[in-house]
């Protein structure tokens, strides 16, 4: 009888680490889709959609918008919640930050002395 109480100890004791032990908050993001945003650059609204693709362990991807040519991406980093991307263009690279509630997400831009606020929402799939 004591062994099985001591059993039972046990069990309640590795199902309560377990339960200790899982981060609380929403899931890791996943950068890979395709994300609608609007900005403003001088004074015009400007849309657009940044696309990431995932290749081995690494991303890739293109930010289109409806003022300028497609650019290729160079980097998606991931924090929590928060995705930087960064692309090259013609004026050298755009950073753009963005921290996500579900599939919305608000942050900014950056373009050398240039940059804005941006807002958006994940494209469902």
């Amino acid at each position: 009888m004591m062994n099985r109480k001591s059993a039972l100890v046990a069990l309640f004791t590795m199902v309560l680490a377990a339960c200790a032990s899982r981060p609380s908050g929403p899931p890791p993001l996943n950068p890979v889709g395709a994300f609608d945003f609007t900005t403003t650059v001088e004074g015009a609204a400007v849309t657009g959609t940044i696309t990431i693709v995932r290749n081995g362990d690494a991303y890739s991807g293109s930010v289109g918008t409806n003022v300028t040519e497609t650019i290729g991406i160079r980097s998606v980093v991931v924090e929590g919640q928060t995705m930087t991307v960064v692309g090259d263009t013609p004026d050298g690279p755009v950073t753009m930050t963005v921290t996500f509630t579900g599939d919305a997400f608000s942050g900014a831009w950056t373009l050398g002395a240039m940059g804005g606020e941006m807002s958006g929402k994940r494209r469902a799939s």
